[in-house]
């Protein structure tokens, strides 16, 4: 969230990214909730295509 607060949509995209491929056995619930949270911040940055991409990819609620 302090890159998306900070401005930085694009590299709050690039974090989440990575945060989100975590594989399966290595992410927790914490994890889960935390991604949650990131994707609902990034949402008013819709327009950034680097969040698009995400957004499309990891869909809330999926």
């Amino acid at each position: 969230m302090a890159l998306t607060d900070a401005n930085e949509p694009e590299e709050a995209a690039k974090t989440a990214r990575r945060m989100l491929e975590l594989p399966a056995d290595v992410a927790s619930d914490r994890t889960a909730d935390r991604a949650r949270v990131v994707l609902e911040g990034l949402e008013p940055y819709g327009s950034v295509p680097e969040v698009r991409e995400l957004m499309a990819n990891y869909p809330r609620g999926a």
